[in-house]
């Protein structure tokens, strides 16, 4: 299982999950996913323009990811990956409106393997 939860910058994660932090403002809905079942799920991001909006997957017990990728890049920002499992989205300069990008996280746990598919909505004020 992976959950998402808002976290001051500083956390650091045991569990199975994604989590956003702000370096201005970010807010990222709380949701769970697993790999495994090969799910769909989307989140929903609010942020300002000025802002980074931090995506980190760590696995959790008996969950090993085995790829995670930006599979739809935003139309009106941009993704940078910060290291394994770890990326961040930016609007571009002067943007506020909505905006989509997608990721794809794949894990196994034991003898299961999948893909999950994150569906990031943004709002950028």
């Amino acid at each position: 299982m992976l959950t998402s939860l808002r976290l001051p910058a500083a956390a650091t994660l045991v569990a199975l999950l994604s989590a956003t932090t702000a370096r201005t403002e970010c807010s990222l809905s709380p949701f769970v996913f697993f790999p495994d079942r090969n799910d769909r799920v989307r989140a929903v991001a609010e942020t300002d323009a000025a802002s980074f909006c931090d995506n980190s997957f760590r696995e959790g017990p008996g969950y090993r990811f085995t790829k995670v990728s930006v599979v739809q890049v935003p139309r009106h920002g941009l993704i940078a990956t910060l290291g394994p499992n770890h990326l961040a989205y930016r609007a571009l300069p002067n943007f506020s409106g909505q905006d989509r990008y997608t990721i794809r996280a794949c894990a196994t746990v034991g003898a299961r393997k999948g893909c999950s598919t994150l569906i990031y909505d943004v709002t950028v004020r």
